[in-house]
């Protein structure tokens, strides 16, 4: 018969864990290091992104080279979205929003951005028609109508022929209730 005391043959149970934490303990740390190196990354992807942004801006242009088009004056009754204080969607308001819209380009582009503003009128003003009805307060509200001119450039590039168009802009833009 064998019998075993646990004092010949076994370390003690807290001998035992603190030799267990004693080894999980530098496991740990570059564990925790590791998994801090992969969230926090090592800002590669944003320089990538604030390049791009930069490329899509073309600063490197020099003001002379760039040219301002008119691509028409409006005037658009809408009902604006909106939500209440409790995030439901609440009843539309409506609105007037008025402004002249501008598209930057070369000296190149001009003639070719105005020909296409002529050929394409009554879809390049239904389409800058349409992304104003769907506009929200919010973005109206917007001091650099950040998502509304994103929406415009997305839907006017391919009328105004593509890369011609550098940026748009408004010039006296307003909108109030009606």
């Amino acid at each position: 018969m064998l019998v075993l005391s646990r004092e010949s043959s076994a370390e003690s149970p807290e001998k035992s864990m603190s030799k267990t934490s004693q080894n999980s303990k530098p496991k740990l740390l570059w564990g925790g290091l590791a998994v801090c190196l992969v969230l926090c990354g090592c800002g590669g992807q944003s320089e990538v992104e604030l390049d791009d942004y930069l490329d899509e801006l073309e600063l490197s242009a020099p003001l002379e080279s760039v040219k301002e088009v008119e691509i028409g004056s409006y005037r658009i009754s809408c009902a604006a979205r909106h939500q209440d204080r409790s995030g439901r969607e609440a009843m539309p308001i409506w609105v007037q929003v008025q402004f002249t819209l501008f598209a930057e380009a070369s000296h190149h582009n001009e003639n070719a951005i105005l020909a296409a503003c002529e050929r394409h009128r009554g879809r390049l003003d239904d389409a800058i028609i349409t992304v104003f009805r769907k506009a929200s307060i919010d973005e109206l509200s917007d001091n650099r109508w950040a998502a509304i001119k994103s929406k415009l450039i997305d839907t006017l590039r391919p009328l105004l022929g593509g890369t011609r168009v550098r940026q748009i802009f408004f010039n006296d833009f307003s909108w109030e209730p009606i």
